[in-house]
């Protein structure tokens, strides 16, 4: 965990360069996975983005609120670069950007492949779900991991979908409970199998290292 801690330091930090391609079933490479970096954080264009993808789609995330770009900047250097085990990768789609996906809480042992998201048009109809894959890949053959987690709303089925065609599966189902925390709205994990006070669920899935192919 360490070396693999520095290396991620290392690409935030922008001393060392990560790109990973995203490549489909005929092995044609159809996009590129780039880090953001602490550069990002004068990038307007980027964190316009971030801001806006945000925005139109808070309702598939366990936490809500209402994005600006000086929250988008806060939550970039306050948590995402400072949090270990962490990161997100821009998709890129020849120079444009379309979407994101990452990871976090990231072991010697397991990670949540997270914050998976498609803000534009453009690109193979199946360019998340290769992305996904390529991440999977990363983290298992780079990071050294040996399981992999997924959570995804009950209701978000284009997500379910996803997340079960890059490989995941062993689908556990979680209730999940509202809390207000100074104007965010968070949806927080319960035990699984139980009740849900709301009628809200999420499923949370794994891979381990011996279950998918990464020929």
């Amino acid at each position: 965990m360490n070396s693999i801690q520095i290396k991620l330091n290392e690409v935030v930090s922008g001393r060392e360069k990560l790109f990973i391609n995203i490549i489909n079933d005929e092995k044609k490479i159809i996009g590129l996975l780039r880090p953001l970096v602490v550069q990002d954080l004068q990038n307007d264009h980027i964190i316009g983005k971030l801001t806006d993808w945000r925005s139109r789609h808070m309702e598939k995330f366990l936490t809500q609120f209402t994005a600006t770009p000086e929250r988008t900047r806060g939550w970039m250097r306050n948590v995402l670069f400072k949090n270990k085990g962490q990161m997100l990768f821009l998709i890129y789609v020849g120079e444009t950007v379309v979407g994101h996906y990452g990871f976090k809480d990231l072991t010697a042992d397991d990670v949540l492949l997270d914050n998976a998201m498609r803000g534009e048009q453009g690109g193979d109809a199946r360019l998340l779900v290769y992305a996904g894959k390529a991440i999977v890949q990363w983290l298992f053959t780079v990071a050294n991991v040996k399981k992999i987690r997924a959570e995804v709303l009950a209701n978000n089925i284009p997500s379910i979908m996803m997340t079960t065609q890059i490989g995941f599966g062993n689908r556990t189902r979680h209730p999940i409970v509202k809390s207000i925390v100074n104007s965010e709205t968070h949806w927080d994990l319960g035990v699984q199998d139980e009740d849900s006070p709301e009628n809200s669920y999420c499923y949370k899935y794994f891979i381990s290292n011996t279950e998918l192919n990464l020929s």
